[in-house]
């Protein structure tokens, strides 16, 4: 009977080894494709140095297009090789949880495509207007257009460029780094809540989501400061509401459409 009992709780304790070191390895996973992801959208803000007529105003470069696609694909073999080795999880189904966590699983219906349309606009118009409104709040300060260092380099792009390079070229990436993870968390604790984890309980989960929320704001609006502090309170606006934008949806592709429609006005008319 003991022997007995000692073999089961041997088999037990490996088992949740097992299994830990197979949630280790496919979280592993998963971090090596979210950062080749991160490298492919860089690599699509660098392609514009290719595009005759535009001028780098935020040191895009050649070298750097090369550097984004070699790292991006390095990393995907990396992840891949893993996969393999480790046995745990396929490539593929990994990659089909990154789309999953990362909220980039295309619309299933037509009705989805519409709705999430519908609330990127609106998210953008608000952007534009708390853009506006932020200019005239007492002890806030912006540079003037003369002073900033990447005016002249925007004033010899042309309109039309400018307004492509602000549609697809900033939003992916900051997307998916201020707003990617926090969606990811999200989706994580409500899969863990429907499984009973204890990590799920109402205070773990709102004190996980409230510091991951404050934590994107905080880091968002401090890679803004170029533009005064007014483009600092405007940015940590941006981030409330696209972040609200992307938990209510349980997608990036809102947050997406807003941020590119908002950024390709400001690059081309603001």
């Amino acid at each position: 009977m003991d022997a007995h009992r000692t073999g089961f709780m041997i088999d037990g304790r490996m088992g949740r080894l097992r299994s830990i070191t197979q949630r280790a390895v496919d979280l592993l996973v998963y971090v090596v494709m979210w950062f080749a992801a991160f490298s492919a959208a860089q690599a699509v803000r660098e392609v514009f140095t290719f595009v005759p007529g535009f001028v780098p105003w935020n040191g895009e470069s050649p070298h750097g297009f090369f550097t984004a696609v070699g790292t991006a694909s390095g990393l995907a073999v990396l992840a891949l090789f893993t996969t393999l080795g480790a046995r745990t999880i396929s490539a593929r189904a990994a990659a089909g949880r990154l789309v999953d966590g990362m909220g980039l699983r295309p619309p299933v219906s037509v009705r989805q495509a519409l709705r999430w349309a519908t609330v990127g606009l609106v998210a953008a118009a608000v952007l534009w207007a708390m853009a506006e409104l932020v200019l005239h709040v007492p002890g806030l300060t912006s540079v003037p257009a003369a002073e900033d260092p990447r005016h002249a380099a925007v004033a010899q792009t042309s309109t039309s460029i400018r307004f492509c390079y602000g549609l697809i070229a900033p939003a992916p990436l900051e997307e998916l780094v201020f707003r990617g993870p926090v969606l990811a968390l999200w989706l994580a604790l409500l899969a863990a809540q429907q499984r009973g984890s204890w990590i799920a309980r109402r205070w773990v989960r709102w004190w996980l989501m409230g510091t991951a929320i404050a934590a994107s704001v905080t880091l968002f609006a401090a890679d803004h400061t170029l533009g005064g502090s007014a483009n600092v309170a405007h940015a940590a606006a941006n981030a409330v509401i696209t972040i609200a934008v992307t938990l209510w949806q349980r997608s990036l592709f809102p947050a997406l459409a807003a941020h590119g429609l908002y950024d390709a006005c400001a690059f081309a008319w603001g």
